[in-house]
């Protein structure tokens, strides 16, 4: 541990855009989060500097070389600075909402001289974390965000490990939801569903956890306790990692065989939804299923969610019910999460599910 002490100072954006020129400041340290500001946050904030009013203080770790180059590690901040580099750099005008009436939709090279000295001369609050160590870093960063609004509890996940698991389920999630539908054995848009504030809070990444978890450990239920403590147990280091990439993988791929069968458009189904992917999914993980013909598998799902979806069908038909009734309950209790799974892996095969 560091014997230097925490201190603080202001700086401005002139200094930190230097640091961004000259390669000193490192955006993307493993614990920080991904940007998760949309556009309207962007435009909000860039009239806060314009109005010249107070923000929230920049989180930096100071790194020296044994030459004397400083390099500075952001912890928190990121939103607000690539924010700002941005707009520097021209990839968007001052918003339509800025108060400053004149300077809407001017880009940054449009603004007058005095604007931009005043813009250049804004000062943050940056407090300088005195530790080496990155798992302390990665503590002070977690409890920093976990008082800050509206994270996801992946998003704090992402701050806080950046070893064998998480680094799988991002890079697996990634492969998945932003796969090109022409491309053989890769899912269509929208399949699974899952929106765009969604994937932002990193939500994506936990649903393709839980479905690692799934091939790993079996039917099991996890609250948000539960997977903190997954992601920790597996961050130095994750035995069963390849081995579990390559099954994820193949069944994924196998969905998409199965999706890509045009006469259905099962994508287009309740199939899509988190709880059914899911169920699909762990249904589909069992390599026996590959012994099945693809068209056979596609008609039977898509002739059974048929009648889930219909309110007059379904109630006629007690596996139809049964299935409704355990996805319309928490999607992550054992119980109906192993109801849903075992009803969809009978109909894979034609055959009639055992009803407890």
């Amino acid at each position: 541990m560091s014997n230097r002490r925490p201190r603080h100072n202001f700086q401005t954006i002139a200094w930190f855009w230097d640091l961004y020129k000259r390669d000193r400041l490192d955006l993307n340290p493993p614990y920080q989060r991904r940007s998760v500001w949309n556009q309207e946050f962007k435009d909000y904030f860039i009239d806060t500097v314009l109005l010249g009013n107070p923000t929230a203080a920049i989180f930096l770790y100071e790194e020296f070389s044994l030459t004397g180059d400083v390099t500075y590690r952001l912890v928190d901040g990121k939103q607000r600075l690539t924010t700002i580099f941005e707009f520097l750099d021209g990839e968007f005008p001052v918003g339509d909402k800025a108060l400053i009436s004149s300077l809407r939709g001017k880009n940054w090279e449009q603004l007058d001289i005095e604007v931009k000295k005043n813009f250049w001369a804004y000062e943050f609050l940056v407090e300088y974390l005195p530790d080496t160590e990155e798992t302390v870093i990665n503590d002070i960063f977690d409890r920093i965000n976990r008082n800050v609004a509206k994270l996801s509890f992946q998003e704090l996940r992402h701050a806080k490990y950046d070893g064998d698991f998480i680094s799988s389920a991002e890079k697996l999630s990634k492969w998945m939801t932003q796969s090109d539908q022409r491309e053989p054995g890769k899912l269509p848009p929208g399949f699974p569903n899952l929106q765009e504030r969604s994937r932002r809070q990193m939500k994506d990444v936990e649903v393709v956890a839980q479905m690692l978890l799934f091939l790993e450990e079996g039917v099991k239920s996890y609250s948000q306790a539960d997977l903190d403590k997954a992601f920790s147990d597996r961050d130095e280091a994750w035995d069963s990692r390849s081995n579990i990439e390559d099954r994820f993988r193949a069944t994924v791929s196998k969905i998409a065989e199965v999706v890509a069968v045009g006469e259905y458009d099962l994508h287009k189904t309740r199939l899509k939804n988190q709880a059914d992917f899911y169920s699909l999914f762990a249904a589909m993980s069992d390599p026996t299923v590959n012994e099945i013909p693809v068209a056979d598998i596609a008609n039977r799902l898509a002739a059974f969610i048929a009648l889930v979806e219909n309110a007059e069908t379904r109630d006629q038909d007690a596996v139809a019910t049964a299935y409704f009734d355990a996805a319309r309950s928490a999607s992550n209790d054992v119980g109906p999460r192993n109801k849903r799974i075992k009803i969809i892996a009978a109909k894979i095969r034609n055959q009639e599910p055992e009803l407890e």
